[in-house]
């Protein structure tokens, strides 16, 4: 919607920016002293003609400029760049525009003598529209910025009513106090350890209600304390391989993602020991390495009466990274396996790169 808005607004200051232009250049050069003659036409025709395709080259160049570098921290390179590229190509086109209307009007030999004098007259028309141009994008872009910061504030007050509902979740208790006290007689130190997992288990429940962002290896810590849980009841019926990069254990992504996923795993699969359920996470980085991403996959081997699902889980985690601006979650069933592959942020969501 904000786009839309932002490229109507654009086409009307191409249309009066022209406008403009043309009235400041006729008055400039006191053209109506003059009288209309051919001279005249000439140069309003020639300025107007000029006028259009500079700020349709500028706009254009901008926004591929805009597209390489999106952030308003990097407004100084996109204006910087847009403005030397469609300065000289401002330039160019000038000296085509003003060789040809002589050449058509008056017969003059076309000559490249003209290229210097659209030297300052270029670079000073292209400053005045990206500078127009630049004003309505990050009036829009900071208004998108604080729109998709309440926007997450909300996700992150639903996150902490989730984790809320997580903790008193009477099935994982009841199964968590089960566990413990077949434990308790039979197995006293196998009790104490699964005792303090859980306690690990609820006190990063507790941390997620202050932070909707947490770091691979935290996530990854409290995924081994989770999953510790699991072994204990299921035993070797579950298995867990972990094959992380430690050079990315800082990337950041949702709290509670990797417990959803796990709790999704096991909810939906069959767990036994003649068909074990396996759970992978592993690290990787695209082809042109500046994206990392963290694939978390298991075997498929459905219970035989299908467990009653919401999506919640999953349509949760989509809503996370959306909100994030980071739409590149990638969910596949195929090949036996459930894969879900989710991109790793370099760095907190709204604060400059190099901080």
């Amino acid at each position: 919607m904000q786009n839309n808005d932002l490229s109507r607004l654009e086409r009307k200051l191409l249309l009066i920016g022209i406008l403009l232009f043309v009235c400041a250049w006729y008055v400039g050069e006191q053209q109506y002293r003059k009288g209309v003659t051919p001279d005249a036409l000439l140069g309003i025709g020639s300025i107007l003609a000029l006028a259009s395709v500079q700020w349709l080259i500028t706009h254009r160049v901008l926004l591929v400029f805009r597209d390489r570098y999106p952030h308003y921290s990097k407004t100084l390179p996109r204006i910087l760049f847009s403005l030397l590229v469609s300065g000289t190509l401002g330039m160019i086109t000038g000296t085509l525009i003003s060789g040809i209307s002589k050449l058509i009007v008056t017969g003059a030999a076309f000559t490249f003598e003209p290229f210097s004098l659209y030297f300052s007259s270029s670079f000073f028309f292209s400053a005045l529209i990206i500078g127009a141009h630049e004003v309505l994008y990050n009036f829009y872009e900071l208004r998108r910025l604080d729109q998709e910061r309440e926007a997450l504030k909300k996700a992150h007050l639903q996150s902490q009513f989730d984790s809320l509902k997580t903790q008193v979740n009477p099935h994982f208790l009841f199964n968590s106090i089960n566990t413990v006290l077949s434990l308790i007689h039979t197995a006293p130190a196998k009790a104490e350890t699964f005792l303090i997992e859980l306690s690990s288990v609820y006190r990063y429940l507790l941390q997620t209600s202050e932070n909707e962002l947490a770091t691979l290896q935290q996530e990854l810590q409290f995924t081994q304390s989770y999953f510790h849980l699991l072994k204990m009841r299921f035993g070797e019926a579950i298995r867990l391989d972990v094959t992380i990069n430690p050079e990315w254990m800082n990337y950041l992504l949702p709290s509670l993602t990797l417990q959803l996923l796990l709790e999704n795993a096991v909810k939906h699969n069959i767990v036994s020991l003649s068909r074990p359920l396996t759970i992978s996470l592993q690290t990787q980085q695209d082809p042109a390495g500046d994206r990392v991403f963290l694939r978390v996959q298991n075997n498929l081997q459905r219970k035989p009466l299908a467990v009653a699902s919401s999506r919640m889980g999953l349509t949760n985690i989509l809503a996370k990274f959306r909100l994030l601006n980071q739409n590149e979650v990638i969910i596949t069933d195929q090949d036996g396996h459930f894969t879900v592959i989710l991109p790793l942020l370099k760095s907190k969501p709204y604060e400059r790169p190099d901080h």
